[in-house]
């Protein structure tokens, strides 16, 4: 099921993500972790960078990307060509945002995408590893090309294996769920 969330999150994911130097901080990688666990991506944003200002000027000024919209794996292959517009704040301290939907009608010619959650899947480096060793022939830019359009389908195979991180965490929710409503003391 495609699926997106929109708002504000009240917090930064990168340092970058500040108009001053920023650490990581721990909210920050709490945050993060989140995100990969409910395995979402950043939807690509147009327009401001921030959007979040303490409305002061000079050297007081704060901003942030507060904001944000991101889906999952199914809406970025759904409306993979959507965008998020950050406009200006007018009077507000927050900058809205607006989604503009892009359905998907063929997918000839669609760049390819590194999606993080890729990463933490128990097969993801043996299957670069797999891809990355086949044979192709051309310039080296070619031969990238070729080994990218191999790795995609692949790839894309790992989220829709029924042994994927978020089936696995939704047996295991649902498990604790039933014991906690059948022998709450247990639990």
């Amino acid at each position: 099921m495609p699926w997106c969330v929109l708002g504000d999150f009240n917090v930064t994911r990168f340092s970058y993500e500040h108009n001053t130097n920023s650490n990581i901080t721990k909210v920050m990688g709490d945050f993060n972790r989140d995100v990969r666990t409910a395995e979402l991506e950043d939807l690509r944003t147009y327009g401001l960078n921030f959007t979040w200002n303490n409305m002061r000027i000079g050297v007081a000024v704060i901003s942030k990307k507060l904001d944000r919209a991101m889906g999952n794996w199914e809406w970025l292959n759904f409306f993979g060509e959507s965008y998020v517009h950050v406009h200006s704040p007018g009077i507000s301290d927050h900058s809205p945002l607006s989604i503009q939907l892009i359905h998907q009608l063929h997918h000839l010619g669609r760049p390819f995408k590194f999606l993080n959650l890729w990463a933490d899947h128990v097969d993801f480096l043996a299957t670069v590893r797999h891809e990355w060793a086949k044979e192709y022939y051309g310039s080296p830019l070619k031969i990238i090309q070729l080994k990218l359009k191999s790795l995609k389908g692949p790839l894309k195979n790992l989220l829709t294996k029924p042994d994927s991180r978020a089936a696995t965490l939704k047996l295991e929710l649902q498990k604790i769920q039933t014991s906690l409503d059948t022998k709450p003391e247990d639990v």
